[in-house]
This record gives structure tokens, C-alpha cells and sequence, in this order.
């Protein structure tokens, strides 16, 4: 899947002679179905409160198959708590979290309560009770969870691939399909299943074989999988559940997509957009253009190719908006080359999928920029609500955003500036020994808990909030938590990141040198990577723990302190 760094498409691999076409101006709002999770802990004792003071809900985006979007719901005094989750899907796959007691759940439309006692959560086999929406198939899905952690035997994928060598695609189906099924067939022989359980359950398996199917696909480069197998068998859309299986299938499938664009284009060859469609795209949304350059726009519009001249003007016109015009073209030839070999359906989530990779790397009025253009084409409901929810996650604090530019431009260097609550950003421009003295200097006597990363690498970014959980836990009095970030996005993303996520301590952005300096300061291989510093700014613990093992982080800064 292609993303968004730096990328420039060269003129003369524009003019191509299929004309792609305007997209709708408006993208209509979309209502949601929601689910409302209610319930209570009983016994609920002082301790465990202060352990886990909330529940958390949580569920998934078809198009992050990595990210679950959770919902915490703060426990009343009596342990009774209440929230509610917008839902996509007619039924989707929930997840309850309590300390470290967690079940899934089926979810759909209405009020689901959620009953359980503290005094036998680790006593019972299925210490949860359903009622509601789905009561029935969320008790027994509950036994059957019960009995599956208990009777299902561990998959050896490398034999089970061994097992499928030399066999065609529809054979390949049906032994994951009895492999992954086993299971269940044996709860089947003593139990009888709801229908609805009965879907749901399958819908996962499905899932798990497509998923497999793709994986293997793409280890063997092959390209004939989805002319081999019926796509509906492989990602079916009119597939009434969301899970966390179908989220993984799905990813697999831009992936394998990707993958087949890379090996179906000959090499040396240009890959780019027609004509048309860059003309399109600079009617939209370059405002600058001369009344000669709007004229020959307007003409090259519907045009099959163009002209010596041609490629000058839209050279000019490129170069003076590379960041928009880069953004969009990187999308439309994306595109079009999934066009080549995907069907519409699958071309719907591809759109999607392509601006929820993307939104974490780019800035905020790219974010927006890049929305409105692909939305509108995004066909398929679901996928649309889906993209929309992320897009508003990421957008929500674009107040905050704004307020930090205010006090922190790009242009600002080697000057410590404190742009939210305990929250400071430095942009750093020296050697090495100097940024340890600039540590030394902010610390003023305490431990550096010193964190490499980078917003561009999502294992670091979920390290840089393992590290604000953590944060928390030690406050601020004894250690300086110290975040060095490099990027090949900008550093105006660097700085919407902090600014939207808002880890407390010093954040330190350097380039591409310093970091590679710093991480062999570390002893590490790359990032993400960390370290203790001492009261006198020497290291203590090189490539230490990382803030996503917490206990390791907490038992060596308190050895310290």
C-alpha cells in the first residue's frame, strides 16, 4: 500500500490517455447505530477499584485491522457503569475489559447488560452474565469461549502450510476450513447452538482461512488466488458480523492487492495518472493559476494527451504545490492501478483503506485535504462511517493543535518551549554532547527516562503512549520523561502529534543523523528504543525496557530513585 512521504510524481508520467473523471463535491454525513453496555460489578472491593478504576469497551475499524477503538466507562461507587458505542456493522464483535478479566461479546442495536461478581472472577470459567440485546447467544458464546480455551489444540502453521503444497486453491480452502473448525464441531456434539451464534462463529472461521489464504499468497508472489476462489467466499460483502478476523482478512488483502500492482508492473515502466485527472485535480484545488494556465486547465480536462508545452506548465504548476498536488496524485495512481485487477467492491475498501493508512503520517490540513477528495468515491456505506470515524478521531483536537502552532512554529530552534501543561517541545540543531547537556539542563536533578522514536513508525507511536500511561503512574517530581523524534513527514506532524496525544515531559525533534547517533548511543538497532539517565545526565541502563513492558520500566526507575 503506497503512503505518503515526500512523494513527487514526475510530470511526463502523467500523460497517459484514459481520462479518470470528477468526483462528487459533497460527502453527506451518515448516522450510525449505537449499542448501549451497561452493568455492574458486585463486591466490588477498595483495592480492585483502585486498580481499575474504569471498564473499557472496545471494538473494531474494519480499516485498522491494528487498532481497537476503546470507550472507558468509570465504575459508580455501587461498581455499576454505563456507555455507548457507535456501531458500523449490523453485528459487531465487542470487547469488555476489567483489570486483567476481559470477554468478547456480540453486539447490535439496543441495550446490553453485563453482570458479573468480583468475589469469583477468577473462580469461575464464564464469571459473566448477559441480558439484553443478545442475551442468549452472549451466555452461550461465553461457555463456548470457555470450552474453546480449554479443547482447541495449537496450530502448527508451518505444518499445516507444509500440508498444503502442490494443492489447489479450493482444496487449500477446505483444509484450513476443517483445521480451524475442529473446535467447534466438537462443542457442536454436546451442545446445541443458537443461529445466530451459529453465523457469527462461522463468519470468524471464514475469516481466519481468508486470512491465511492471502498470508500464503503472498509469501509464494502468487497472483491467482482471487481468479481461483470466488471472491465472495474470500471477502464476502455482504458479511453481516465485524470482527477482529475479518479487520486482519481485509489488511491482508490490501496487502496482497499491493503486492500484485508491484508484480504486474514491468520494470523500468512509468507509473502514473491520466492527464485528465491531473488537470482535474489542479481545477480543484490549486487557486492561484493565471487565466491562460484555468484556459488550457479546463481543455486538458477531457483531453487524451497533451502537448510539449503541456508538460512546462503543469512542471510550474506541480512545483508550486508539491505538498497538495504529490498527496493526490500518490492516491489517483494508486488507484489506477488497482483498477487493473480488483473489482468494485474490493476497489470501495482499497479508497478507505488508503486514507486510514495515510492519516497518522500527514498533517492536519492534509488530513482534511485528503478526506474530502476520497470520500466521496468511497462507494460502500460501511467503509465510508468507518473512514469517518477515524477521520474525526483524528481531528478532534484541531483546536489544540492550533494552539500550539501559536507558540511553537517550525522555524523555532534550540529554545525550550512549554506549549501545553508540562508538555514542552524543543527543536534541536547541535551535535550530541550538546543535546545531553540540554537533557541535563531540563531534568534539573532527575532521572531522564530517555525515549527514541518517530511519528512516522506506528510501533514507536504506540510506545510514545505506552510512555504517557506510565508517566502517570510515576509523575513528574523524580524522573524526566524525554522523547527524541525524527521524521521523513515534517516537523509540523511531529509537533500535531504531541499536540493532539499530549505526553507530558520534554519532546526533542533532531534530524535523521542525530537520531542514528543517538540510537548507537542506546546500543540499539533502531527504533524504537530507550535508556536510563542518571541525576548527573550519565547513562545508567542502555536499550532498556520499553514503556509497552511497564513492570521492567517501573522496577528499574525505582531501583533508582
Amino acid at each position: 500500500m503506497s503512503t505518503l512521504r515526500h512523494t513527487l510524481v514526475p510530470v511526463f508520467t502523467l500523460l497517459l490517455t484514459v481520462f479518470f473523471g470528477q468526483v462528487p463535491e459533497a460527502f453527506s454525513q451518515l448516522k450510525t447505530d449505537s449499542v448501549t453496555v451497561r452493568g455492574r460489578i458486585k463486591n466490588l472491593t477498595l483495592q480492585l477499584y483502585r486498580q481499575s478504576p474504569n471498564v473499557t469497551i472496545s471494538r473494531n475499524n474494519i480499516l485498522q485491522a491494528s487498532r481497537e477503538m476503546a470507550r472507558p466507562a468509570p465504575l459508580e461507587p455501587d461498581g455499576s457503569f454505563r456507555v455507548t458505542v457507535p456501531l458500523v456493522y449490523p453485528y459487531e464483535e465487542l470487547y469488555f475489559n476489567f483489570g486483567q478479566v476481559s470477554t468478547a461479546f456480540l453486539a447490535s442495536a439496543g441495550t446490553i447488560e453485563i453482570a458479573l461478581d468480583a468475589d469469583s472472577l477468577f473462580l469461575s470459567e464464564a464469571p459473566f452474565r448477559f441480558s439484553g440485546t443478545n442475551a442468549q447467544v452472549n451466555n452461550q458464546l461465553t461457555r463456548y469461549k470457555a470450552f474453546e480455551f480449554k479443547n482447541r489444540p495449537k496450530i502448527d502453521n508451518r505444518q499445516l502450510s507444509r500440508r498444503l503444497i502442490g494443492r489447489s486453491a479450493e482444496d487449500n480452502r477446505k483444509i484450513l476450513t476443517n483445521e480451524f473448525i475442529s473446535t467447534y464441531e466438537k462443542y457442536r456434539e454436546t451442545n446445541e447452538v443458537l443461529p445466530l451464534l451459529d453465523q457469527y462463529i462461522n463468519s470468524v472461521i471464514r475469516y481466519e482461512v481468508s486470512a491465511f489464504l492471502y498470508d500464503k499468497a503472498l509469501a509464494e508472489e502468487d497472483t491467482r488466488l482471487e481468479s481461483s476462489l470466488p471472491r465472495g467466499i474470500l471477502r464476502p460483502a455482504d458479511d453481516l458480523f465485524l470482527t477482529i478476523q475479518r479487520t486482519t482478512a481485509m489488511a491482508r488483502f490490501a496487502e496482497y492487492a499491493g503486492s500484485r500492482v508491484i508484480q504486474q508492473t514491468p520494470p523500468g515502466s512509468s507509473r502514473g495518472v491520466p492527464i485528465g485527472t491531473f488537470a482535474t485535480l489542479v481545477d480543484r484545488y490549486v487557486t492561484d493559476l493565471s487565466a491562460t494556465e484555468r484556459s488550457r486547465i479546463q481543455e486538458l480536462k477531457t483531453a487524451r494527451s497533451g502537448q510539449s508545452r503541456d508538460l512546462s506548465m503543469l512542471q510550474r504548476i506541480l512545483e508550486r504545490h508539491e505538498d497538495t498536488l504529490s498527496r493526490l496524485l500518490t492516491y489517483e495512481t494508486t488507484m489506477a492501478q488497482y483498477r487493473k485487477s480488483v473489482d468494485s467492491t474490493g476497489m470501495d475498501y482499497l479508497k478507505a483503506h488508503f486514507l486510514a493508512v495515510n492519516l497518522p503520517n500527514i498533517e492536519l490540513n492534509n488530513q482534511k485535504l485528503l478526506y474530502q477528495h476520497i470520500s466521496p468515491q468511497v462507494g460502500d456505506r460501511r467503509y465510508q462511517l468507518s473512514l469517518e470515524e477515524l477521520y474525526r478521531l483524528e481531528v478532534k483536537d484541531s483546536a489544540t493543535v492550533r494552539e500550539v502552532a501559536q507558540k511553537f512554529s517550525d522555524k523555532r530552534v534550540n529554545e525550550v518551549v512549554e506549549v501545553l501543561p508540562d508538555v514542552r517541545l524543543l527543536r534541536y540543531d547541535g551535535d550530541g554532547r550538546e543535546l545531553f547537556q540540554q537533557l541535563r539542563d531540563q531534568a534539573q536533578g532527575r532521572l531522564i527516562y530517555l525515549l527514541a522514536w518517530s511519528t512516522d513508525v506506528e510501533p514507536s507511536r504506540q510506545e510514545v503512549l505506552a510512555a504517557r500511561a506510565l508517566q502517570e503512574r510515576l509523575g513528574s517530581r523524580d524522573v524526566l520523561f524525554a522523547y527524541v523524534c525524527s521524521n521523513e513527514t515534517s516537523v509540523t506532524h511531529w509537533r500535531e502529534w504531541v499536540a493532539k496525544n499530549k505526553p507530558k515531559g520534554l519532546h526533542v525533534y533532531v534530524d535523521g543523523d542525530q537520531l542514528g547517533s543517538l540510537i548507537g548511543s542506546l546500543r540499539a538497532e533502531g527504533i524504537p528504543a530507550a535508556g536510563l539517565l542518571g541525576r548527573d545526565g550519565k547513562f545508567i541502563k542502555r536499550n532498556a525496557a520499553l514503556p509497552s513492558n511497564p513492570d521492567e520500566v517501573l522496577k528499574l526507575i525505582r531501583e533508582r530513585l
